[in-house]
C-alpha cells in the first residue's frame, strides 16, 4: 500500500488518500514532470489471490486502462498514464472536483425527470463515443457519475471499471451488482450492457433506488422518463433502446431554451462592438445583460510585457480619475497551444487536466481558470444555459446575476455570472465549505477552438477584484487561426 509523499515511477507524487474502494485507493497526486495535479488509483489485489490469477488480472487491467487512454471526451475523466512499480499497478487520471450522483440524490433527494434527462444525455454521449473506439465502461452507476460545481457531468473509472464486477475485487458487493446488466453474470462488458447500466443509473436518479432487474416495467419511475428507462432496462440486449432512440427520448425531456432576447438597437450594438475593439491602453469593457462597464487603466496596471507592434496606436479617450479599487498588475502567459492571457503577477500557476491552466491568488481571494480545447461550433450561450440547468439544483443558495451573450471580436461569446454557497470543501482546497462565492464564466467560440475563462472570488472580494477581471477578459487572445 502506498504512503503519502511516495514517488511512483520517479514521476507521480502521492499527496493524500481520498478514498478506498473495491479497486484500491484513489490518491490526490502530483505529476512532477508536467507540474500538474492528477488523481492516482493504486490497484490493490486481494492477498489471497493465487499468483496466476493476480498476474492475469494485472495484465488485463493494464490493457483496459491503456485502451481508455485513447478516450478524450468532455464527459469522461481522462486516463493519462498506466504505471507499474514493485508489482502494483497505478492508473493516473484527470482529477475531477465534483459530487457523485449517488451523493447528490442521498443528500438532496431524487432529481426531476428533466434534470435526469440532461445528465443522461451527457452520459449517453460519452458512452457512444467510447463504444465507437472499442472501449467499454463496465461499471456505469451513480457513484461513478460526477457532477462538478461548474455543471460538468463526468463519467469516471474508464479503464478500471470493466474489472469491477470480477469477484476477486468485490465479492458479493450488492451495490455494484445492482447496476450490472443481467447478462453480465456470464459475459464481458458490452455496449448493450453499458446501456442497461445507464438505465439503472437514471432509475436511481429519479427514485433514489436501483431497479428491480426482474421487473418488466418500472412504474415507480416518473411518467416522462419511464419510456427511456423501460427501454434501456429490457432484459434482452437485442430489445434495448439503441443510443440514437435513447438520445431522442432524452432530448425531448430537456427544458426548452428561453426565447432569445430582442435584438439591441443598431446604435447600441455598434457601440458595444466599437468599445470591445479598443486595444490595450485605453478602456476595457465587460458587456453582459445589456450593460457596458468601462474602467480607466492606471499606468502601473498594464501587463509587464511590451505591447506587440501589430496593435494599432489609439489615443486614449478622456476618462474620469479612478475612485474605486485598481486592477492587480498583470503579466502575459503564452500557452503552448497558441492562446495568450494576461494573468495576475505572483499568483500560483497549476495545470488542471490536459487543456486547462489555473492561477491561484496566494491570499486566497480569487482564482482564474482558463481551458481551451479544439472543439468547434460551440453555441456559447446554449452551453452556459445547459451548465446552469445542471448546476443550480446541486448547490446551496444559487443566485443568477446574468446569463447572456457577450461582445467578442474573436467569435461567438457569452457570460454567466452567479453566486452560491459551497456545500463541501473541494479536494484542491480552492473552495471552502460554507463560504459564499461569486463567479463569472465566459465562453468564447472561435472557428477552431472553444475557450472557457472562469473567474471565482469570495463574495466579499468581488467588487475589489472586479477591475482585474475586466482587464484580463479584454486581453485574452485565442490561438491564431
Amino acid at each position: 500500500m502506498g504512503t503519502a509523499g511516495q514517488l511512483v515511477v520517479k514521476r507521480y507524487r502521492l499527496v493524500r488518500a481520498h478514498g478506498h474502494g473495491a479497486m484500491g485507493i484513489v490518491w490526490e497526486g502530483h505529476d512532477t514532470l508536467l507540474d500538474r495535479p492528477v488523481a492516482v488509483r493504486e490497484v490493490l489485489l486481494p492477498v489471497t489471490l493465487a499468483e496466476s490469477k493476480r498476474l492475469l488480472l494485472t495484465q488485463r487491467l493494464a490493457k483496459e486502462a491503456r485502451q481508455a487512454e485513447r478516450l478524450r471526451h468532455p464527459n469522461a475523466a481522462a486516463v493519462y498514464d498506466v504505471a507499474e512499480e514493485d508489482g502494483t499497478l497505478y492508473v493516473v487520471m484527470e482529477p475531477v472536483q465534483a459530487r457523485s450522483l449517488e451523493g447528490i440524490v442521498k443528500d438532496d433527494g431524487p432529481l426531476s425527470p428533466e434534470r435526469a434527462a440532461q445528465i443522461g444525455r451527457r452520459l449517453l454521449s460519452v458512452l457512444t463515443h467510447a463504444h465507437s473506439l472499442g472501449v467499454r465502461h463496465g461499471d456505469v452507476r451513480p457513484v461513478n457519475v460526477l457532477i462538478g460545481h461548474d455543471g460538468r457531468v463526468v463519467l469516471t473509472d474508464f479503464g478500471t471499471a470493466p474489472l469491477a464486477a470480477d469477484p476477486a475485487f468485490a465479492p458479493g458487493n450488492r451495490r455494484m451488482q445492482a447496476y450490472l446488466a443481467p447478462e453480465r453474470k456470464d459475459t464481458e462488458p458490452t455496449p448493450a450492457a453499458d446501456l442497461w447500466s445507464l438505465g439503472a443509473t437514471l432509475h436511481y436518479a429519479v427514485t433514489g433506488t436501483p431497479p428491480d432487474p426482474a421487473a418488466r416495467s418500472h412504474d415507480e419511475v416518473p411518467v416522462p422518463l419511464r419510456p427511456v428507462v423501460n427501454g434501456l432496462l429490457a432484459r434482452d440486449p437485442k430489445k434495448r433502446l439503441d443510443p440514437q432512440e435513447a438520445d431522442r427520448l432524452l432530448a425531448a425531456l430537456e427544458p426548452a431554451q428561453p426565447a432569445p432576447a430582442p435584438p439591441r438597437r443598431a446604435g447600441r450594438t455598434r457601440r458595444i462592438a466599437a468599445i470591445a475593439g479598443i486595444t490595450a491602453g485605453t478602456v476595457v469593457v465587460a458587456a453582459a445583460a445589456g450593460w457596458v462597464l468601462a474602467w480607466p487603466w492606471s499606468s502601473d496596471a498594464t501587463p509587464t510585457v511590451v505591447a506587440e507592434s501589430s496593435r494599432p496606436a489609439v489615443s486614449p479617450s478622456p476618462v474620469p480619475s479612478p475612485t474605486g479599487p485598481s486592477a492587480l498588475r498583470l503579466t502575459w502567459y503564452r500557452s503552448p497551444a497558441g492562446w495568450r492571457a494576461a494573468v495576475p503577477r505572483g499568483w500560483t500557476r497549476q495545470q488542471d487536466g490536459e487543456f486547462a491552466m489555473v492561477w491561484i491568488d496566494p491570499k486566497g481571494r480569487a482564482n482564474l481558470r482558463i481551458e481551451v480545447t479544439a472543439q468547434r461550433g460551440t453555441d456559447a450561450l446554449a452551453a452556459l444555459r445547459e451548465a446552469e440547468a445542471i448546476l443550480e439544483p446541486t448547490v446551496k443558495g444559487y443566485r443568477s446575476i446574468r446569463l447572456t451573450t457577450a461582445a467578442s471580436k474573436y467569435g461567438d461569446a457569452a457570460d454567466w455570472e452567479f453566486t452560491w454557497t459551497q456545500r463541501t470543501s473541494s479536494p484542491d482546497s480552492l473552495l471552502k465549505r460554507g463560504v459564499a462565492y461569486h463567479q463569472l464564466r465566459r465562453v468564447i467560440s472561435t472557428a477552431n477552438t472553444t475557450g472557457v475563462l472562469t473567474w471565482t472570488t469570495k463574495a466579499e472580494e468581488w467588487e475589489r477584484m472586479r477591475p482585474t477581471l475586466t482587464k484580463l477578459l479584454s486581453l485574452f487572445r485565442p490561438a491564431a487561426e
